[in-house]
């Protein structure tokens, strides 16, 4: 009932609100709940925007949206009105229609339910106003390997031509402080925060000065710094202790106080100019202030103790002094970062802009600037008049630039205009528990101010407004629930979870189901005595790390937990490897050891849930194939290519073939292929693909390789149906780089190697199989048993990129912000300390500010991956050199053990001790958890065959198409021998022939359009344009064989009134379509005459030798024409333009190729003239 209460008030249409959930507190279902609840109160589906953080969130509201509004279409009356009910609709007749009818609504809405991605949304919109967006209206995304490479060339080019006196400047500054590689990290780290980034660049030269007030420092050099430190108003107190240390002290101290007073008695300009001697006097070489009997020797100390205060503080000053000298050094070269930066960023702005390119971080910010910028508020205004109502997901992993953009996008529900007298809401949940993305610019404090603003925005308009918690979890047992509470009720692992002064607590759905939480004694360093020469060891010395020791040993147990002898109790059967989630914090080498040893165990398993697209085995064979048909010579490269599955060769075969070999591999598998089978099919296979390499695509390359030579199924053959997913993502890759460069091997291999571009496997569709993956990557995810390994270490240092805030710069205190483009945090400039001695006290403060922000994440992080497990936790981990940190994951936990009081069990592997705490199945099984009982399927049906009285046989084949045929097209042998065509370069001596044909043919179509006396000039003046390539001696030749031809007495017809240029012709012989279009056709009252043009062929010496391919073509039309007009006999012509010669093709020459069995059905050409 608690859980029910808070989801209904927190679904409620008419008031906005800002929903906190816990994690397994159903978010999707009451964003589901939401959208149901505001489309039965009336609102219009089209105006409702829901953005969610991912894809797999999206598609899945859609589908649960689809499915109950489906359900709802084909339910009685009386269960439809209590699923209404249950979503707080009175049923009424109105309520049923409009339920049922919403399944067709939201179907014949144009592109679906307005549900998706953030950048999603940011993209349809770009697309319909991308001039206002400065946009090419074509844009596409950039892919992550082209903008690497993009950035990687605008770096390079800018180290290259580095030619005003400021990027000089600031290349001396950075010499010896950064590689070039490190630079393009540095530069990479600067765009990945733009919005920051596009502040700090907007300062100009000020940028510097901007810095050194973020370090508080406001000299403008170290001489301006040192100038002020040489005079102080506590000098005569040192200069008095000086004095008495040198006349009662040591030799030594006295010898120092004495250097002190020498330079105490410099004029203020010497003074500065001895600094680095002053400084030695306080300070060791290693800059550690000298110890107290350096000054004061302990007799004087005792009998004086007032002289030391005096050269403690002085020591105290100039550290304070040389602090603030490291400030400038450090503000000087953030600056000189920046301003080398600058460029690199400009060359890629400019490169994307010049190929219509964007990437997410444009889509974001181009979608900002577009809602926010005063000159396109029409746009807001015409987005502002489709949408109502806003529902945002997972916003604790929204960053600021995102934030922008929803604030944007409801800044008019609520004020002037916009606040129209219909109910607008906003609708946001999230939980701060879960912010895990800060490397992706989430922020946990952006989360609290902007559901500030969210609230005092609503409750300005007088509009409802409601924070709601969900804190009864649905997926987890409370084994697990009271494990979280008790970890988080520890200050240490609170900070960042907890806000100050309250309690987490958790409640569970699942109180009657059985649970279980354990934890095993961390993994012991292996034994480190070193083996003597020679002796033989005792275990593989590859497992003799700890981290390598528990994978082997979790590996055991998981195989034993699956192989089906322990059960799994809330859903009543076997526990199963699909059951089974690893998450680890990173993709480390321990990752890959379980993995490894879990498939040396025959455990079925995903593999970790990102890959590096270049390291599976198959994508490596298929490398090495590009690669030696890039260059077969290269044998180390064309022996894997044979020893691998697509070659099929033993290492025998290799050896035999390689060994006392005369020239390269590849031309000794070539000409000894014929000895063995298998040799030649690997020949066969290469050359297949060594014959087409230079002519296709990579994509189509890959494709034949893999397709109808084999390539696939050899690959499965060897390596399982693991391969599947990387050789897919590789042919995708091809067609990505297909598709944005020219198809090169040779660049697409070049491509795909330097981008090291990782491939995200889905985890819903793992299957049955363990999957091992991170965290982040299991966010939103679950499963019955949840192991967590690695514990024992802490989150590494994030690099030495800072952000500051500039104290000038930051915005007076106004009150909340009304404006959507005020930026809701003070702008902030770069710092970049690359060594420890540019590290001064502002930047370390600001260092341990993002270490305490990055512990906080840490805890939050542990707050997800406990909380994925539903039935089952498992916790273990490995002990290292310097021992576990007491703010580790392994020790937090512990801690929470011990809260709960878990009962210590002895622990077989290793010396140690589980700690575990369960709960026994009080209740029912879960529903439709159930397994069938294994029962022999029933038989098919006789009609499918297993009848033994049916004999199989073949259905009969189903009758082909009326294909079209074309038969003036020659389209192979079966049409005869194609005639050879005349070269354009051949018999230049007569004149060039290649054109004078396509000049005869020309006339032949336009001049019987001229009257008979006007033809001879008309031709003339056409043959003499320039360009036409006719020689002046010979167009009074031309001119005479075109005449005569037109004259014919046989052809005269063709060319008179009653003559048609192009005529299609149309008809269906056998089942076949026969369409063509012939050159000239007469339709006379006693004859029909036709005739086909044959330019730039060589002519036959006789009719007889007419090719047999003119023969059909001619045949298949005189049959045509005879079954159109039967009453008429069909005479046909053959003219060859490049002799101006006509042939008439008798009877007896066209019989033999007439088609047989001819039938002509409906053939009548609309403007062919009618008989008489």
């Amino acid at each position: 009932m608690r859980a029910n209460r808070a989801q209904l008030d927190a679904s409620d249409p008419g008031v906005s609100a800002f929903v906190a959930a816990s994690a397994g507190s159903g978010k999707t279902k009451l964003l589901t709940d939401r959208l149901l609840r505001l489309m039965l109160a009336g609102a219009q589906p089209e105006r409702i925007q829901c953005l969610t953080f991912t894809k797999a969130a999206a598609s899945e509201m859609a589908l649960r949206l689809q499915r109950t509004l489906g359900r709802w279409v084909t339910l009685a009356d009386a269960a439809l009105d209590e699923e209404l009910r249950r979503l707080q609709v009175e049923p009424t007749d109105d309520t049923r229609m409009r339920a049922r009818a919403l399944f067709a609504t939201v179907l014949d809405l144009p592109g679906g339910m307005r549900i998706g991605t953030i950048h999603a949304f940011c993209q349809s919109l770009l697309r319909r106003f991308p001039l206002e967006a400065a946009l090419s209206p074509h844009f596409q995304l950039v892919d992550d390997r082209d903008a690497e490479d993009a950035l990687a060339e605008a770096r390079e080019d800018m180290l290259a031509t580095a030619n005003t006196p400021a990027l000089r400047a600031a290349l001396e500054r950075l010499a010896g402080l950064a590689t070039a590689d490190q630079f393009g990290r540095h530069v990479a780290a600067l765009q990945a925060d733009r919005q920051r980034l596009a502040g700090a660049l907007a300062l100009g030269p000020a940028l510097e000065a901007a810095q050194r007030r973020a370090l508080g420092v406001d000299a403008a050099s170290g001489a301006e710094i040192v100038a002020a430190a040489v005079n102080w108003q506590a000098e005569p107190n040192l200069r008095e202790a000086a004095r008495r240390v040198q006349a009662q002290g040591a030799p030594k101290v006295a010898e120092r106080a004495a250097e002190i007073l020498g330079w105490l008695s410099l004029p203020a300009e010497d003074r500065a100019a001895h600094w680095d001697a002053w400084r030695t006097c306080f300070f060791t070489q290693a800059g550690v202030v000298r110890g107290d009997t350096a000054f004061v020797n302990a007799k004087l100390d005792k009998t004086d103790p007032d002289l030391l205060p005096a050269f403690q503080a002085e020591a105290a000053r100039i550290e304070e002094a040389d602090d603030r000298c490291r400030a400038l050094e450090l503000a000087a070269i953030s600056a000189a970062l920046v301003t080398l930066a600058a460029p690199v960023l400009q060359a890629y702005a400019r490169h994307k802009q010049a190929t219509g390119l964007v990437d997410y971080d444009d889509l974001i910010g181009r979608t900002s600037d577009l809602l926010v910028d005063p000159g396109a508020a029409w746009v807001l205004y015409k987005l502002d008049g489709g949408l109502d109502h806003l529902l945002l997901d997972e916003v604790q992993d929204t960053a600021p630039a995102q934030w922008k953009i929803a604030h944007a996008l409801t800044a008019e529900f609520f004020a002037g205009a916009g606040a129209s007298d219909a109910v607008r809401t906003v609708f946001a949940v999230g939980d701060r528990k879960q912010s895990i993305y800060s490397f992706q610019g989430a922020d946990a404090e952006e989360f609290d101010r902007s559901r500030a603003l969210l609230r005092t925005r609503v409750e300005r308009a007088g509009q409802p407004w409601r924070d709601t918690g969900l804190d009864v979890s649905f997926r987890s047992t409370a084994p697990v629930l009271a494990l979280v509470d008790a970890v988080f009720a520890q200050p240490a692992a609170g900070d960042g979870v907890v806000e100050a002064g309250e309690r987490l607590t958790h409640y569970s759905d699942r109180v009657l189901q059985a649970g279980r939480v354990e934890l095993w004694p961390l993994t012991p360093l292996p034994d480190a005595t070193p083996l003597e020469p020679w002796q033989v060891p005792e275990q593989n010395q590859g497992l003799r790390s700890a981290p390598q020791h528990l994978a082997e040993t979790l590996a055991d147990w998981i195989r034993d937990q699956t192989g089906g002898g322990v059960r799994l109790e809330s859903k009543g059967r076997p526990l199963a490897p699909g059951d089974v989630m690893v998450l680890v914090r990173r993709r480390n080498a321990f990752a890959h050891a379980l993995v490894r040893a879990l498939k040396t165990r025959g455990v079925p398993v995903a593999g970790l849930d990102r890959l590096v697209l270049t390291e599976p085995p198959a994508v490596q064979d298929l490398l090495a194939l590009c690669d030696a048909l890039l260059l077969p010579q290269d044998d180390l490269t064309f022996a894997c290519l044979l020893t691998s599955p697509l070659g099929g060769l033993t290492d025998d075969d290799l050896m035999d073939l390689a060994i006392g070999r005369a020239g390269p591999l590849w031309e000794t598998l070539r000409d000894r292929a014929a000895e063995r089978a298998h040799w030649d099919a690997a020949w066969r296979f290469f050359a297949a693909l060594l014959a087409r390499v230079d002519y296709v695509s990579p994509y189509a390359l890959l494709v034949e390789a893999l397709g109808p030579l084999g390539g696939r199924a050899r690959l499965f053959a060897r390596l399982g149906a693991e391969a599947a997913e990387p050789i897919d993502e590789l042919l995708q890759a091809a067609l990505t780089y297909g598709r944005l460069h020219p198809p090169s091997l040779q660049g697409f291999l070049h491509w795909l190697r330097r981008s090291g571009a990782e491939v995200k496997r889905e985890p819903d569709a793992a299957g049955n199989l363990v999957r091992v993956m991170t965290v982040h990557g299991a966010k939103g995810l679950q499963a019955p048993l949840v192991i967590l390994p690695d514990t024992t270490a802490l989150p590494p240092d994030e690099g030495t990129l800072l952000w500051a805030e500039d104290p000038a710069s930051r915005p007076a205190p106004d009150g909340p912000p009304q404006v959507p483009s005020r930026p809701m945090v003070p702008p902030l400039v770069p710092l970049w300390a690359p060594r420890k001695e540019f590290r001064c006290i502002a930047a370390q403060r600001l260092r341990d500010d993002l270490k305490r922000k990055r512990m906080q994440e840490h805890n939050r992080l542990l707050y997800v991956a406990l909380t994925r497990a539903e039935d089952r936790l498992l916790v273990c981990g490995w002990q290292t050199r310097r021992g576990p940190d007491p703010a580790c994951w392994y020790n937090l936990i512990a801690g929470g053990f011990a809260a709960l009081g878990a009962e210590p069990v002895p622990f077989d592997p290793w010396e140690g001790e589980v700690l575990s705490h369960a709960t026994g199945q009080t209740g029912p099984i879960e529903r439709g958890a159930l397994v069938a009982p294994t029962e022999p399927p029933p038989p098919p049906p006789s009609w499918l065959g297993s009848d033994p009285g049916w004999r199989a046989a073949p259905p009969p084949a189903e009758p082909p198409r009326p294909l079209p045929l074309a038969p003036s097209r020659p389209e192979g042998v079966a049409d005869g021998s194609v005639p050879q065509a005349a070269s354009p370069l051949a018999a230049r001596d007569g004149g060039d022939r290649f054109r004078r044909g396509q000049a005869i043919h020309a006339l032949l179509q336009h001049l019987p359009a001229v009257p008979s006396p006007d033809r001879a000039g008309a031709a003339r003046r056409w043959l003499a344009r320039p360009g036409q390539g006719i020689a002046p001696e010979t167009v009074e030749e031309v001119v005479a064989e075109v005449l005569a031809i037109l004259d014919h007495p046989e052809l005269a017809p063709l060319f008179g009134p009653e003559g048609r240029a192009e005529m299609p012709l149309t008809g269906l012989i056998g089942d076949a379509v026969v369409g063509g279009l012939v050159d000239r056709l007469a339709v006379l009252p006693d004859r029909v005459l036709v005739a086909d043009y044959k330019t730039n062929r060589v002519p036959p010496d006789s009719v007889a030798a007419t090719p047999v391919l003119y023969l059909r073509q001619m045949a298949s039309y005189r049959a045509v024409l005879r079954a159109i007009f039967p009453d008429r006999p069909v005479r046909c012509a053959l003219v060859w333009t490049r002799s101006a010669e006509v042939v008439m093709l008798p009877d007896d020459v066209l019989d033999p190729h007439a088609p047989g069995g001819l039938e002509i059905r409906g053939s009548d050409p609309s403007h062919a003239p009618a008989a008489d």
